[in-house]
């Protein structure tokens, strides 16, 4: 499926012959597609030098510039990350400071969820404990959930998506979030003006 025949969800559903078969043959090619884009949005994200890493680093910079034990509010909003959950900031320097741990138990492979990857991360570092704890956050009702299966199947290893496929993504994306295509072009156009001042500058 590409970009010059994507069609709204609802669309495909509609114009199908009513029929369970023709109904469920559009579901399950959606299905694959979502499923698909959520295996490789994962291992992208977990990957060394990818989302949760690079975050994690560079809040693991903050607090250490901070003095260590709490991160210094001015900092954080310097760096722009003082928009970003408490509890995914928090989950995001274990993630860092973790992460060859992670690598060697496969971890990612076994969940795609951060809070669950985390709480399988404090199960192996206290074995002791009956429970594996979640990081100490002050929750401000952002979820920090990415995906909801506890345990899948081992993913393969990270195809690189060429220019067709990371739009028909994006504009998976978009329907899955209920996220109008014309919004999201705004926001696209907002930020490659971003990088372009970033580039000037």
């Amino acid at each position: 499926m590409t970009t010059s025949n994507f069609k709204n969800f609802a669309t495909q559903l509609a114009e199908a012959p009513n029929t369970l078969e023709a109904k469920g043959l559009v579901l399950s090619r959606w299905d694959k597609s979502i499923v698909s884009s959520e295996k490789k949005t994962w291992k992208s994200l977990t990957s060394r030098g990818g989302f949760w890493f690079s975050l994690g680093e560079v809040l693991s910079e903050i607090l250490k510039e901070s003095g260590g034990s709490r991160m210094d509010s001015a900092k954080l909003k310097d760096a722009n990350l003082h928009t970003v959950a408490k509890q995914r900031r928090n989950e995001a320097i274990k993630f860092f400071q973790n992460f060859d741990l992670i690598e060697n138990q496969k971890l990612t492979t076994k969940f795609q969820s951060m809070t669950r990857l985390i709480s399988g991360v404090n199960a192996i570092v206290n074995p002791k404990d009956d429970k594996p704890t979640e990081p100490e956050v002050q929750n401000d009702g952002k979820s920090a959930d990415g995906l909801d299966e506890p345990k899948v199947q081992e993913v393969k290893a990270f195809t690189q998506l060429n220019a067709e496929e990371i739009a028909f993504e994006a504009l998976l994306q978009c329907e899955v979030n209920n996220i109008p295509v014309k919004e999201f072009m705004l926001a696209l156009k907002d930020q490659l003006q971003l990088v372009d001042q970033k580039a000037v500058a």
